[in-house]
């Protein structure tokens, strides 16, 4: 590792090309989003709520937390538009400790969400073909190696897979809403409602659920140095795609409850199947098993895009191996940094299933950072006021206050809901300030001074 960061062109700091339009930037948005969390965190929200109008309170609850802290991203992004989004803010605004603590956590939580969404995929592919577990583990592998590959080979053409991709899930996900409520005025039968223990802690637990489903809202600050004029895409495709995945999200809440009960949400593993296969017939249920490993599949797209140029941000700034930070001459993409994240990832799908429970920690893990993040807005308006042909959030500031109480709720909820995740989640985060102190102190004793800050 070497402390010396590489020197960037005064007029562009992104060393990667610029080839994501407004309208390619918010699908990459929507993509990197939309997942498999819609299809499962629904159950999960009746059943620790209890009820419908606390439901929809707990998805709306987070989606404004998603907006919040995707506004907050942007005007970070506009000020400092280089690939990779809350570790280069973060270092910006607290120095390279924090900013490594977070690139550490996310080596190592990122790469597990990718696995898990693969094996949600390939898994829902065997019910329909009939795989053994084997084959379906080779098939997650050959899945992730060829798109590890594909994002090595063009980021171009990555982006414009990604953007058609984002069309079709829009477009799947709206078909189930439709075949939903034209199953007539609601569901078959009426049952008890789920009990719950405490409303307070239930609501929490719901809301840090739609976390999961929301989570990808920091997804287009990760690749802010390969937007086209940063200052006004970024701000526009970040509203359109919150905007497209806030009515995606809320429609197919109606459609669940107008076809289930609320008993059945809380109690049914597989919604989507459930509720189409009730009203157009059970074999349908295969069709919606098929869209829900398409669905899973295209995310690894823009996860094996965008995560991996936190890597390569580390390695700019001299604080991950040097080669990490290698740009191809004519492919123009982090091939280091990608095959790093693709191999994590492949090590995590070889591994079995076992590593799912890594799962868990991820949003409990991620929370503290995205306080920081929103620290960090408030600290750069200070440094630095918004030039007047500059994006600036709106109603500042509202929406760093709201990102602040998201946090703290989430966390808060957490600890008492599952004190497990919340504890390991932390010491990931630990790890890395341990790594990082040991890397410092190597560094300036190979160096032969004191050790540097």
């Amino acid at each position: 590792m070497e402390p010396s960061p590489i020197s960037a062109a005064p007029t562009d700091p992104s060393r990667l090309p610029r080839h994501l339009g407004p309208w390619n930037a918010a699908l990459l948005l929507v993509t990197f989003t939309i997942g498999v969390g819609i299809l499962q965190s629904p159950g999960v929200v009746a059943a620790k709520t209890g009820g419908i109008g606390l439901s929809y309170a707990a998805w709306i609850v987070g989606a404004a937390a998603a907006v919040c802290g995707a506004l907050v991203m942007a005007e970070l992004a506009v000020r400092t538009p280089r690939s990779g989004g809350t570790t280069v803010f973060l270092r910006e605004a607290f120095g390279p400790r924090v900013a490594f603590m977070f690139g550490w956590t996310s080596m190592f939580l990122n790469p597990v969400s990718a696995a898990a969404i693969t094996l949600v995929s390939t898994r829902n592919l065997g019910v329909i073909l009939g795989l053994s577990e084997t084959v379906r583990t080779a098939l997650g592998l050959a899945w992730v190696g060829a798109i590890t590959l594909l994002n090595i080979r063009s980021s171009r053409v990555v982006g414009r897979i990604v953007g058609g991709v984002g069309l079709l899930k829009i477009s799947a996900l709206g078909a189930v809403v439709v075949v939903c409520f034209s199953g007539g005025s609601g569901p078959v039968a009426a049952s008890a409602p789920p009990e719950v223990v405490s409303p307070w802690i239930g609501f929490g637990l719901a809301v840090i659920a739609t976390m999961f489903a929301y989570d990808g809202w920091d997804g287009l600050a990760l690749v802010a140095g390969e937007v086209r004029e940063p200052s006004r895409n970024l701000p526009r495709a970040t509203l359109l795609g919150m905007s497209l995945i806030l009515a995606v999200y809320l429609s197919m809440n109606a459609g669940f409850f107008h076809a289930l009960s609320l008993a059945e949400m809380a109690t049914t593993p597989a919604l989507a199947a459930t509720a189409v296969g009730r009203v157009i017939g059970e074999n349908a249920a295969r069709f919606v098993t098929a869209f829900v490993a398409f669905s899973a599949a295209s995310t690894v797209f823009s996860s094996l895009m965008c995560n991996p140029r936190i890597v390569f941000a580390l390695a700019e700034e001299g604080q991950f191996f040097r080669a990490a930070a290698w740009v191809h001459p004519r492919w123009r993409t982090p091939v280091v940094a990608i095959a790093i994240y693709g191999a994590m990832t492949m090590l995590y799908i070889a591994s079995g299933s076992g590593f799912e429970r890594l799962t868990r920690y991820m949003i409990l893990g991620f929370l503290p950072f995205y306080g920081l993040v929103a620290v960090a807005a408030v600290i750069a308006r200070r440094r630095s006021p918004v030039a007047s042909d500059g994006f600036s959030m709106p109603a500042y500031p509202l929406p760093v206050v709201l990102m602040l109480g998201y946090v703290a709720c989430g966390l808060a909820s957490g600890f008492a809901g599952d004190l497990g995740a919340s504890i390991g989640g932390l010491l990931v985060i630990g790890s890395g300030a341990v790594v990082y102190e040991l890397v410092r102190r190597s560094q300036s004793a190979s160096a032969g001074g004191p050790p540097i800050a």
